[in-house]
């Protein structure tokens, strides 16, 4: 998470494709109106999964204490997220496995090498998203 926020924090669309992902271009035929609309969203939306981001790292920052034992470490974590987060979670699971698509070169799904542990980590961040999404679904307004 601290990575993602650095990145974003550091990084200009223009010089980098995998932040570019993050920030769409509107009139990719017209670019001086891509141009002008780039210019007056694109640092709104960066701020946006900036604090986003902040919002989820947050939320992680009690696992990250060190541990009293040995055994704690192959214990389940729970993380509730409330309500009010949940925007938060989502953006920023999906912003991190934009960025790293495009790291990865992923354009389509069998654009995937089972031997690289850095696609089980894409994988698994999918995985977690589609959870968060399902139970959005079956939850009625008590947090997930």
């Amino acid at each position: 998470m601290d990575e993602f926020r650095g990145l974003i924090a550091s990084s200009h669309p223009a010089e980098d494709p995998a932040v570019s992902r993050l920030v769409p271009d509107a009139y990719p035929e017209d670019p001086d109106a891509s141009a002008a609309f780039a210019e007056s969203t694109q640092a709104e939306l960066l701020d946006r999964r900036e604090r986003d981001a902040a919002v989820v790292r947050t939320a992680l920052e009690a696992f990250t204490a060190p541990l009293e034992n040995e055994d704690d470490a192959t214990a389940p974590l729970d993380v509730v997220i409330p309500d009010a987060d949940l925007d938060a979670w989502l953006r920023t699971l999906s912003a991190m496995r934009l960025v790293m698509a495009s790291r990865l070169g992923i354009d389509a799904d069998d654009d995937h090498d089972p031997e690289d542990p850095r696609y089980a980590v894409y994988d698994w961040l999918g995985y977690r998203l589609d959870g968060l999404i399902t139970a959005t679904q079956d939850d009625e307004g008590t947090g997930v």
